[in-house]
């Protein structure tokens, strides 16, 4: 009975567990010690003051102690005993988080209402699109779902709130000369970037995955990446081209970072938007939204030089088929080739089957003349 540190899953929990005068009893996790003594020492005034039955409803609807966390510190909490275990890439939650907190993170969980809501998406819609505002929605309904289920909350105040309308933009994606002209042109202002860039236009990698590339998973010899933290969970390869290759011979290596892409001061990279922005600009590709464009450029060159689109799901890390499906739309031409060559495939086979007939190979003609032959009687006299 009281404040214990306790087990679960592996992980090091903070229990606050008492037994009610009518002996059934209290049990219930904590982010701390300090607010787990607090709920106990205010069982233990309920029971001496007589009020204890209705502290105890109080707990029992999300109040009374849970209710004194404000969104930061449940943040830790979701963070930690759920995207953790459930999630394969905690870090997206974690980067929602912060914009999140930065906003809503004083707030009471017990007292947000649509209004507080509302004022995220306002702040939120000054700097970036409704389709980011919404990931970050979405995250923070699922953390109040998680708060309800683990007793935090009576229930879930935005439940059945609308999202943002998104505009659904037409996708275009850069040819073959825009990609090497951006990749110049960020070069000049970031060599680091420049090479960072390059890798992704050829691999297809995500952002997240090309930041952690390390040059252990840098097969020389093979021609290939390994990529082994994935959006998916799953890892993969990809070969890599002669002209990724050129930009990594051309990064320099430091015997004390791991890491592929570093600053002049050993520091990994981390934020190389600046200067890709920069570049867009000079160089006019105002069209283009960010380094996901990269990934639409290496999946349509793939596919219009023939790579059939389960290879192409594969280096790409999809998980389902339809998402590769949809850069058909810019290959209207793909697999034309390797139909043409079937059907040339296929001429050449007829003709050697016809040659073979004709010089001498006739049972099959025969037999079938045979079979199709009326039977001729002589005529007598």
């Amino acid at each position: 009975m009281g404040v214990n540190r306790v087990i679960k899953r592996g992980k090091i929990r903070i229990e606050v567990r008492r037994q009610w005068p009518d002996r059934s009893t209290f049990r219930r996790y904590y982010p701390n010690h300090t607010l787990a003594k607090s709920v106990l020492a205010r069982i233990e005034e309920s029971i001496v003051m007589g009020t204890w039955q209705e502290f105890r409803e109080e707990l029992s609807l999300g109040r009374g102690g849970e209710a004194d966390l404000t969104v930061r510190e449940f943040s830790r909490i979701y963070l930690k005993d759920y995207c953790k275990d459930f999630n394969r890439r905690p870090d997206f939650k974690v980067q929602a988080l912060v914009s999140i907190n930065a906003i809503m993170g004083d707030l009471l969980l017990k007292n947000l209402s649509i209004k507080d809501r509302n004022h995220f998406v306002t702040l939120r819609s000054r700097s970036v699109a409704p389709a980011t505002i919404n990931r970050g929605l979405s995250v923070i309904s699922h953390m109040l779902n998680v708060a309800v289920e683990q007793g935090y909350l009576k229930s879930n105040p935005y439940t059945g709130a609308k999202m943002l309308p998104e505009e659904k933009r037409s996708l275009r994606v850069m040819t073959l000369e825009e990609e090497k002209q951006l990749v110049l042109s960020v070069a000049k202002i970031s060599p680091v970037v420049g090479a960072y860039v390059a890798v992704l236009g050829e691999t297809g990698l995500r952002k997240s995955e090309g930041l952690r590339m390390q040059w252990i998973d840098v097969n020389r010899d093979r021609k290939m990446l390994g990529v082994p933290r994935t959006k998916t969970g799953k890892p993969r390869y990809v070969p890599l081209s002669p002209y990724a290759l050129s930009w990594l011979d051309f990064l320099p290596r430091y015997a004390d970072s791991p890491w592929v892409f570093n600053l002049a001061s050993g520091e990994p990279l981390r934020n190389p938007r600046t200067s890709f922005d920069t570049a867009l600009k000079r160089t006019g590709f105002t069209w283009v939204r960010g380094f996901h464009d990269l990934r639409h450029y290496r999946a349509t060159q793939w596919l219009n030089h023939g790579v059939d689109i389960q290879t192409v799901k594969f280096y790409l890390g999809h998980e389902r088929i339809e998402t590769t499906q949809r850069y058909l739309h810019f290959v209207p031409n793909h697999g034309e080739e390797t139909v043409r060559e079937a059907q040339i495939a296929e001429e050449l086979e007829l003709e050697q089957l016809m040659s073979g007939r004709q010089m001498g190979d006739t049972s099959l003609s025969n037999s079938n003349n045979q079979d199709n032959q009326e039977e001729i009687i002589p005529v007598t006299n």
